[in-house]
């Protein structure tokens, strides 16, 4: 029971296109853009970033507290004066106490106060909006990363599956042909050995089959994972790769780019942006900072609070500002500033380390893209050519005059031929998708 509710709410979870399998390639980089664990915390992340904007905001609009106090005073403070204030004849030099206050007061005052200029908190509103840009590029960056590695990985599922659909081909054809040559034995036709030798080649070929099948579960995995799919759902693909690599050939590549195009050199750009805004912000240090406030009191104190005839309420204003002017800080700006700039020099040899690192993936990218090409052509002749020799040796064969060796041998020459062909289509594919993600496309 536990097993089918956790099944039922996970398909409940899987948008309805993605229960309509098979998924396409497009339906596989939709799915894991939208689930993908990296994407959703940096979701989180923009939406932490956008909060800090407002934290930030928030310390330079005005502030107004509020706040009540009561005290009780068992035992009324006194203080002393001397007792010819009270009585002239009083002897000089005595004191007498009187009470400093009532028993209880209530104490209610209102204080505003309100930043009128601080160069610091404008640049520093600015760092923070320039953050959330750095935040929501960073995220961008992670799913041009998640939308590549995802047709990779969906490449690689693909090639295995038709991989395993060329062994079943291939396992079918020799068991056609075992069937044939064992009819012809019994009927004294045919070797035993002949027999014998396909039966070797048929179990061969079935044990490949099942090494390849235990592959797909790897890819598959991969897949999933990259997806954030659920791992114990099963999850079905469907594509051709030469239909994929026909539609990338009629695209000629273009190495024309610029390095903005790439999501990580924005991600420097904006970092560039971040440690000049730093240091603006340090040097605003330097200058005054001025502060408005007002503040609003009263104070009833009585010995009975309800008493209306003893003193009532008792009240302050005060309206003033406060101006913060550094003299000196014991260089600890001028360092500050020091490290900044270094900072800055930094990401400024990040940014030209990555344009470096762009140049050499994309001429490499790009010779292998067309490597990948003069491979296919090559495994297209040399497929057509085998099923030439396999076509003449099997009629061949059949006709009396050819051995079961020849062919075993053109068989397989044949099938090898199938799976070069194979391993060309996926090369053109993958190393296209890797031109285009050098390319920032």
């Amino acid at each position: 029971m536990r097993v089918l509710i956790t099944t039922a709410l996970v398909c409940l979870a899987l948008p309805s296109f993605i229960l309509a399998q098979p998924l396409t390639i497009e339906d596989a980089v939709n799915y894991a853009l939208e689930n993908n664990f990296e994407i959703r915390q940096g979701r989180l992340d923009i939406s932490d970033a956008d909060a800090r904007v407002g934290e930030v905001l928030a310390t330079g609009l005005p502030k107004l507290d509020g706040n009540l106090q009561y005290s009780y005073f068992p035992d009324v403070p006194n203080f002393l004066i001397p007792a010819q204030f009270a009585d002239p004849e009083a002897p000089e030099g005595t004191f007498i106490s009187l009470p400093a206050g009532t028993r209880q007061s209530v104490n209610a005052s209102l204080e505003l106060s309100a930043l009128v200029f601080d160069g610091s908190f404008f640049v520093g509103l600015q760092a923070a909006r320039v953050f959330k840009d750095l935040t929501e590029k960073e995220v961008d960056a992670t799913r041009e990363d998640i939308k590549w590695n995802v047709k990779r990985a969906f490449y690689s599922v693909l090639l295995v599956q038709e991989q395993i659909g060329e062994l079943e081909s291939n396992i079918e054809s020799v068991k056609n042909l075992l069937d044939e040559t064992r009819a012809l034995y019994d009927e004294g036709f045919a070797e035993l050995l002949d027999v014998r030798r396909l039966e070797l080649n048929y179990n061969g070929l079935k044990s490949q089959r099942d090494q390849i099948m235990g592959m797909d579960t790897i890819t598959e995995n991969l897949l999933k994972f990259q997806m954030a799919w659920p791992a114990e759902e099963p999850i079905e693909i469907t594509g051709d790769l030469e239909e994929m690599a026909g539609e990338w050939m009629l695209r000629k590549p273009s190495v024309d780019f610029q390095y903005d195009d790439r999501p990580d050199y924005r991600v420097l750009q904006v970092n560039e942006e971040l440690a000049d805004i730093n240091i603006r912000q340090i040097r605003m240090g330097y200058f005054p900072t001025l502060r408005a406030f007002a503040n609003h009191n009263q104070n009833l104190q009585r010995d009975d609070l309800f008493n209306s005839d003893e003193i009532g309420w008792l009240q302050t204003t005060t309206v003033g500002a406060t101006l913060s002017i550094p003299i000196f800080d014991g260089f600890d700006k001028r360092s500050r500033i020091q490290r900044a700039r270094i900072s800055k020099e930094k990401v400024l040899e990040g940014q030209h380390q990555l344009r470096h690192a762009i140049d050499t993936e994309v001429r490499n990218n790009h010779l292998q893209y067309k490597n990948a090409i003069r491979g296919l052509d090559d495994a297209k002749g040399l497929f057509d050519l085998s099923r030439e020799i396999y076509d003449t040796v099997l009629t061949k064969y059949r006709e009396g005059v050819g051995s079961s060796f020849e062919l075993i041998q053109a068989e397989q020459d044949l099938f090898d031929a199938r799976l070069q062909k194979l391993n060309a289509l996926y090369e053109v594919v993958d190393s296209r998708t890797q031109l285009e993600q050098a390319l920032g496309r």
